[in-house]
């Protein structure tokens, strides 16, 4: 059991619990290692996967000796490590991007072996023969899904803007919230629960245009992975899901790129060596010209428009055999601006109004990956996120032959400082043993404003007014997990999560246990159950269910208690015809403390004179559901169909009288339905059909009218429903290989049969002036066309 803990402060208690941590990792060291010692005399062969063609190394790939049936998979950095008896195997490596290699080693001791690979290009006569990575049915971790890239750009989206969030809604459990937004709604959670990790830093908005596009370019990503529940140890600081996208690493043998035209952006990567096998860098970058495409449609005293760009870079140095470095920098942008004029320059009167709302990301980082020894891998990263928010109003008013100009901002921002390290030994193939710790300095400016005023004959005004000042948190974490095989048929995933944070002279710690099993029914069933507690410090304060750029990101703090959670899921997965199909069903319960909401009429403005406490509620939520997943991995037809029943509530004192009421994004049912169709070696047809019942609305109920007064009875919350949502995407696309590489061209629908699904409910007087009340919705994105140019060349 845990020692008595000191309180005096979150220092004192962090190493109390890594020496804690750290004898329960030694015992678990030293016992694999003298099982190690008993069995055999034994040799360890590790190294990285690497493709043929860039060297780029390769994650997820399956190391496989068929004759002892062990094997292990590649980590996220390609780095594997596998300890067998000595004398000579045969190894089976396979990733189902690449053709699969058998590789005869001589075992004598410890080997160092790079293996290539050579990508895959798949043709009609061979699509029926694609390599696996590690099966399924042997991997611990349920609740994660694993969606390549190419099968994300040939998917139809609206106005053939690629968008691998987009994709991740079509799977169970995923909610999109808006019609057309980007955002990720995971097993009742909200948008702020998410982990969303860009090479291993985290992102507060992963959103442009209001949520409408997500801020990952295709073009410059290797991997993307979801895990909705049973979190591994090393994950934490969120409580819904974790998203993790892995960059390309750059070509290291020769130049190449791809780039591509829609019809409101354009992207473009280029990659190519530094120094060739040694250095190599890669660069991508969009922007929209949505701003550039309104213009000529607006009126010449009125403009507006809206833009966003992002750019990404990567660099990696090969110091030698056992150390790598990355450099690794994102910057993105979105801006909508306003402007209004009463007439044109020198004719009359010139009243002006300026609006303009601008956000940002900007993350970078340093890491080093050391290889130590044949069995132990380490990463080490620092690195810096920002966040920011500002708005700006700017007006002049000299209509009365007196010119008055005011100025106004407001503006959020957060800034993280991190350092973290990890490490992963691979005793045996057993055991698979991960630890680590991390620490962050967090910096929160949760809302500034500056008002100027100035008119003629008058002193002028200048009110500042930050309503907590800059407060800064520090957070840091220790973990220990190991994956072990205790039966052929068993397999055991352990995790203990230290987690402890401090603001304001306000502390609070966790421990947060982590348990997965898989238990193999037959040789193609098993069953998984896995259980995750989870601590989230931070909050985003929304003005509604909708996350977006205006809300602002605040601390936990005295009288702000942290978020936490647990959840508990149990699933069967099946696999048939020889691996063609999986077939999956889960169900989960997660319960989830500390949300926060503005208290009813509370202005968010008030934040300038009032403590944020003052303005809260705190309240707790429920989410249960039931997901069925189909997938065809194999053949000329390719896809998935998901199926999700799920039950989502809220419950705060001081709202709905303090009893239980339906999320706004509680959808008792979804469906969706993915395909797509090898036509040729050329051409492909892609389908996606998506169904959900009707959101809860909060509306009116009723009318009190009494002499003057006339008062509306808005009834217990979300007790409405918006009515259902459906509709059908359809592209096809066509691919043409050219002497400098390949060019596809794109054409598609989005919401092929014009379906008029609600985006917003809203209430709407009688205009008679019966005291009648109707509802309307309004449905925004209805029959959309999307065409787009693709090229690639290396």
């Amino acid at each position: 059991m845990l020692p008595d803990l000191p309180t005096s402060n979150c220092w004192n208690y962090s190493m109390v619990v890594f020496r804690w941590l750290s004898r329960g990792l030694m015992m678990i060291l030293l016992w694999s290692t003298q099982f190690d010692l008993v069995i055999a005399q034994t040799a360890t062969v590790s190294g990285y996967l690497e493709d043929l063609m860039s060297r780029e190394r390769i994650l997820g790939a399956s190391v496989y000796i068929p004759a002892l049936q062990i094997g292990t998979t590649t980590n996220q950095y390609g780095f594997y490590s596998l300890t067998t008896d000595l004398g000579s195997h045969v190894l089976l490596v396979s990733h189902i991007g690449y053709e699969s290699a058998w590789h005869r080693i001589e075992l004598s001791g410890d080997t160092t072996l790079t293996i290539t690979l050579v990508p895959r290009v798949v043709r009609m006569r061979d699509v029926e023969v694609i390599a696996e990575r590690e099966n399924d049915l042997d991997d611990v971790q349920m609740s994660r899904h694993e969606i390549t890239i190419e099968e994300i750009e040939t998917l139809p989206v609206i106005l053939g803007e690629i968008d691998i969030q987009k994709t991740l809604q079509l799977l169970p459990s995923v909610q999109s919230g808006v019609e057309g937004s980007s955002g990720l709604y995971v097993r009742g959670g909200r948008a702020d629960q998410n982990l969303v990790l860009l090479d291993g830093l985290p992102l507060y908005n992963p959103n442009h245009l209001f949520g409408f596009f997500s801020v990952f370019n295709s073009a410059a990503m290797k991997r993307v992975e979801l895990i909705k529940g049973g979190f591994p140890a090393r994950y934490g600081g969120r409580l819904s899901s974790v998203v993790s996208y892995t960059m390309k690493e750059g070509n290291l043998k020769h130049f190449a790129g791809e780039g591509s035209i829609g019809l409101i952006s354009s992207r473009i990567m280029l990659e190519g060596p530094i120094a060739k096998e040694r250095a190599s860098f890669l660069v991508a970058g969009r922007r929209t010209y949505i701003d550039q495409l309104v213009r000529p449609f607006q009126r010449k005293l009125t403009r507006y428009g809206a833009a966003f760009y992002d750019l990404n870079l990567k660099a990696n140095y090969i110091l030698s055999d056992q150390n790598r470095i990355y450099l690794n920098a994102y910057a993105g942008r979105d801006k909508f601006s306003y402007e209004k004029r009463s007439a044109p320059p020198g004719l009359g009167s010139d009243d002006r109004l300026n609006y303009d709302l601008g956000w940002s990301n900007r993350l970078a980082s340093l890491r080093w990956n050391r290889l130590i020894g044949d069995r132990l891998f380490a990463n080490a990263l620092i690195g810096i996120i920002q966040y920011r928010f500002s708005s700006n109003t700017n007006s002049i008013d000299d209509s009365d032959n007196s010119v008055i100009r005011y100025e106004g901002a407001w503006h959020s921002e957060i800034i993280d400082w991190t350092a973290k390290i990890d490490f992963e030994y691979v005793p045996n193939p057993r055991h698979y043993v991960r630890f680590g710790a991390e620490g962050i300095l967090h910096r929160f400016s949760p809302g500034t404003t500056q008002r100027n005023l100035e008119e003629a004959g008058k002193p002028p005004v200048n009110l500042l007014q930050t309503p907590s000042g800059v407060i800064t948190s520090q957070e840091i974490a220790l973990y220990v997990e190991d994956v072990m095989q205790l039966h052929h048929a068993i397999r055991v995933s352990t995790g203990l999560r230290y987690s402890g944070y401090s603001a304001q002279q306000t502390q609070f710690r966790s421990i947060e246990p982590r348990l997965g099993v898989n238990v193999r029914v037959t040789g193609t069933s098993a069953i998984k159950a896995s259980y995750a507690r989870s601590m989230q410090y931070i909050h985003l304060l929304t003005g509604g269910g909708t996350a977006f750029p205006t809300d602002l990101w605040i601390p936990s703090m005295a009288r702000i208690t942290p978020q936490s959670g647990y959840q508990i899921a149990v699933g069967f997965l099946k696999s048939f015809r020889d691996g063609r199909y999986q077939f999956s069903v889960e169900s989960y319960l997660k319960y989830m403390r500390g949300h926060i909401e503005y208290k009813t009429g509370a202005d968010r403005y008030r934040s300038a004179f009032l403590d944020w406490p003052d303005l809260l509620e705190i309240g707790k939520g429920t989410s249960r559901g039931v997901e069925i997943f189909l997938q065809k991995k194999r053949g000329y037809l390719t896809g998935w169909a998901g199926y999700t029943w799920a039950r989502t509530t809220r419950q705060f004192e001081s709202l709905n009288e303090g009893l239980p009421f339906p999320d706004g994004y509680d959808r008792r049912h979804d469906i969706s339905v993915v395909m797509q169709y090898q036509l040729s070696n050329t051409r492909q047809i892609s389908c996606v059909w998506v169904y959900g019942s009707g959101y809860p609305v909060w509306v009116p109920v009723g009318r009190y009218i009494s002499g003057f007064h006339n008062l509306l009875d808005t009834g217990p919350v979300n007790s409405a429903r918006a009515p259902a949502y459906h509709r059908l995407d359809i592209s096809v696309n066509f691919k043409k290989p050219k002497s400098w590489g390949e060019r596809t061209f794109s054409v598609g629908l989005y919401n092929a049969y014009n379906r008029k699904n609600p985006m917003f409910v809203y209430p709407e007087e009688d205009p008679a002036g019966e005291y009648l009340i109707s509802y309307r919705q309004l449905s925004f994105l209805q029959l959309i066309p999307a065409i787009s140019w693709q090229w690639r060349f290396e």
